[in-house]
């Protein structure tokens, strides 16, 4: 689904080759630093492209502001179709043939953290929630997709004290049904339903007619890609289903944004980012980014969580580069090892060193989001201080 102006616009950076890859000139180029973007985005049900559109927005940007210590950053992407196998041949061909100083965004599945370790090579901030993301010592996490259930249901429950809730999920997505779970379990909320979807499903109304007849106080969920998500809240509306509407943007299109507010259906949002330019100076250039480098707008998630992850991930690959005299695969993994003060003023303050407090996560210190809504057409921040639902902290806003 990639638009066709877009790969004409980036011809020379993305080619064909059996899969979708950026040019493969090696970090032995003393001009190019490379990073590997790997991720399922075509021929898959879980296709979706914007993650690597962003991506090559931040390495435009990156490169417009003089690159990484006069080198060009160059983010090859490999499509992995959906394909296991591709992931194992996408990351060899990228630590062996690329050179790559890092991977960077997706997640460490299906062999790509078990050849990363073997090469080195800092999986920087990947954006899964499967076992080889949360427990591979090479995964600099900074948010987690599967995270973002509990902050969404955690500020769900507190901003509308539900005695009863449901949760709408794939089925067999156990990291985000548990931890959705934990968030409103965190907030008092223990009566949770869970409705689980059949990811090939495409008629969304049998799922709301199930939602209401357990007759919660609040519901939401995550349903994978955002347009599967944005029909899922169609179907809520033209079911009349006006029950508060609990969310996280791990998952979220402009389309969903509009229906949400169109609707005027009381709701919570939990966000990853921040979202407003005006509090948070990255936000800002995020936002001047996509003006600039996306003036058509193919990216249609700009407030997707996954989406900004990636983005922030580029960008701040090339800050935390910047530091270092000499740029490859051994002084980048050094320098991300020892990292205990990582800033940015749209996350947390985070320590790579550190385990975090829970199972779900054990390497995430970043267990932090920002509490909003939808209205006006728009994400509002409801306040700039963030919370935890893993720490249960309090809520302002």
């Amino acid at each position: 689904m990639f638009p066709g102006k877009w790969f004409a616009a980036t011809v020379a950076s993305v080619a064909l080759v059996g899969v979708v890859s950026g040019c493969s000139s090696s970090s032995d180029d003393s001009d190019t630093i490379n990073v590997g973007f790997v991720a399922p985005l075509s021929s898959s049900a879980s296709a979706f492209q914007d993650p690597a559109l962003v991506a090559k927005v931040a390495e435009k940007a990156v490169n417009d502001q003089g690159g990484i210590n006069g080198k060009k950053l160059n983010v090859i992407v490999y499509d992995t179709k959906g394909q296991p196998a591709n992931v194992v041949a996408g990351a060899r061909k990228l630590v062996t043939e690329d050179k790559v100083v890092a991977f960077i965004g997706g997640n460490s599945n299906d062999g790509l953290a078990e050849i990363g370790k073997k090469a080195g090579v800092v999986n920087w901030f990947p954006m899964g929630c499967a076992a080889s993301d949360v427990t591979n010592d090479l995964s600099m996490i900074a948010a987690l997709n599967c995270a973002g259930a509990a902050q969404g249901t955690y500020l769900g429950g507190l901003r509308f004290k539900p005695k009863k809730a449901v949760y709408v999920a794939f089925a067999g997505n156990t990291p985000y049904i548990e931890n959705a779970k934990l968030g409103y379990r965190n907030a008092g909320v223990d009566n949770v339903q869970i409705v689980e979807v059949p990811p090939e499903t495409t008629d969304y109304a049998p799922i709301i007619a199930q939602v209401k007849a357990a007759k919660p106080d609040v519901w939401g969920g995550m349903i994978f890609t955002p347009e599967k998500l944005t029909a899922l809240l169609r179907a809520a509306v033209d079911q009349n289903l006006r029950i508060p509407l609990v969310l996280s943007n791990n998952v979220m299109e402009d389309a969903t944004i509009k229906l949400v507010s169109d609707s005027g259906i009381p709701n919570s949002v939990a966000l990853e980012k921040g979202e407003d330019a005006n509090r948070f100076p990255t936000w800002k250039l995020y936002e001047e980014q996509l003006a600039k480098y996306d003036p058509q707008h193919d990216i249609k998630t700009p407030h997707d969580g996954s989406v900004t992850t990636d983005w922030l991930a580029v960008w701040t690959f090339a800050q935390e580069a910047r530091k270092l005299q000499t740029v490859d695969a051994d002084s980048f993994r050094e320098h991300a090892e020892g990292l205990t003060d990582f800033k940015t003023d749209v996350l947390h303050d985070i320590d790579f060193t550190k385990n975090g407090p829970v199972l779900t996560a054990p390497r995430q210190a970043n267990l932090w989001a920002f509490a909003g809504h939808i209205a006006d057409g728009r994400i509002v921040v409801d306040n700039p201080t963030p919370y935890s639902a893993f720490l249960k902290t309090s809520i302002t806003g």
